[in-house]
């Protein structure tokens, strides 16, 4: 053999014997269970059924107020109406901002329906805006609105106000 052919096979076992060493590099590790835990989804919901009347005036707590049957009533000008709902709720969670409205129904009628502010009460809910302070307990909540008939005129005599598709929304704010 020439020198430069045993030069190739010294220089080629050389090559492996580096390569087998680099695979038999070792370095340190470890690791540590760690409890991450659970977390569990809150609630925004009613629960059960929702309710609702209408009543004649402002004072719903006076039984004979209460309107039987809406689509017979006859109002006049002047006179005013309120819708009261009730339903239970529950609005749990850590920094859960929600509110509670009532929406629906007609308030552009175009016959002289003045709607007034909705007003709200329950545990936890603002009475003017209808923002839910959370809580793990279920709450009832009873929600009014008022509307007064305040058109006059020949024009407005016969006419009928669609009243229907009130709803309680409750609903996640930012």
């Amino acid at each position: 053999m020439n020198k430069k052919t045993k030069g190739a096979i010294a220089a080629g076992a050389a090559a492996l014997i580096l390569a087998g060493g680099a695979g038999t590099f070792a370095t340190w590790s470890d690791t540590k269970d760690l409890t991450g835990g659970s977390v569990t989804s809150g609630h925004l919901a009613f629960s059960g059924t929702a309710t609702g009347d209408w009543y004649k005036g402002t004072d719903t707590s006076i039984v004979a107020n209460k309107i039987a049957d809406i689509a017979t009533f006859r109002i006049v000008p002047g006179q005013t109406l309120t819708y009261k709902a009730t339903a239970d709720f529950l609005a749990e969670g850590t920094n859960l901002n929600a509110k509670l409205e009532l929406v629906g129904g007609n308030t552009t009628d175009g016959i002289g329906f003045d709607w007034e502010d909705t007003v709200f009460a329950a545990t936890g809910v603002d009475s003017g805006s209808g923002v839910i302070t959370p809580s793990s307990t279920t709450r009832t909540a009873t929600v009014t609105k008022s509307v007064t008939f305040d058109a006059t005129g020949i024009a407005n005599q016969g006419k009928v106000a669609d009243l229907t598709g009130l709803q309680l929304k409750l609903t996640q704010t930012s």
